[in-house]
């Protein structure tokens, strides 16, 4: 899946987690699906000391679901990096944009709030302009969906995907396969190898 991520940064107390809780609503409004990621550098767990959950966790379990009627909750009982974090996420369901709060991770496209000292890969300051991000990030959404016509991974890792070597590698793929006998048409191809 090719979903879009950018990670959201500022200075504490400069309105990130309201601007994003903000972007979600009114995405979420116009049927976007929304994963959100809080990144902090405090030492705290989500888990409740005592409870059988934290009892799973501390005995040794790397994996604690729990699950009732109102969510299902999975707790890995580990840190991840950000990679990590945004495959398992694409594992577990279908979402359009990824937001982190807090990102770092140079690789991370990132919106800047306020004027705190520009990490790499700042593509936007947020200065009050909501419309012009909101407009910003439905382009991407919808430039990464149809880039959504070719997933390449590589040991498991999706592979990030420009429109031109989408469009090299389809042309390149699609003539070698017409060449060969009983291929009339080409609808959509699958190709899976080990090395």
């Amino acid at each position: 899946m090719n979903t879009a991520v950018f990670g959201i940064y500022g200075k504490s107390d400069s309105g990130k987690t309201s601007l994003i809780v903000e972007i979600i609503k009114r995405l979420s409004k116009e049927e976007i699906n929304v994963a959100s990621i809080k990144i902090t550098d405090k030492k705290i767990e989500i888990d409740t000391k005592g409870k059988d959950t934290w009892k799973h966790g501390k005995a040794g379990a790397k994996l604690v679901v729990l699950s009732s009627t109102l969510e299902t909750d999975f707790l890995i009982k580990q840190q991840n990096d950000i990679s990590e974090i945004i495959n398992k996420i694409n594992l577990i369901g279908k979402y359009d944009l990824i937001i982190i709060e807090g990102a770092k991770d140079k690789f991370i496209p990132k919106i800047r709030i306020g004027n705190i000292e520009k990490r790499e890969n700042t593509i936007l300051t947020y200065s009050g302009n909501f419309e012009k991000i909101i407009e910003f990030l439905k382009k991407e959404i919808i430039r990464r969906k149809n880039m959504e016509k070719m997933i390449i991974k590589v040991n498991g890792k999706q592979i990030p995907l420009t429109e031109f070597p989408i469009d090299m590698i389809k042309n390149t793929i699609c003539g070698m396969l017409k060449s060969l006998k009983g291929v009339d048409e080409i609808n959509d191809v699958e190709i899976i190898f080990t090395k």
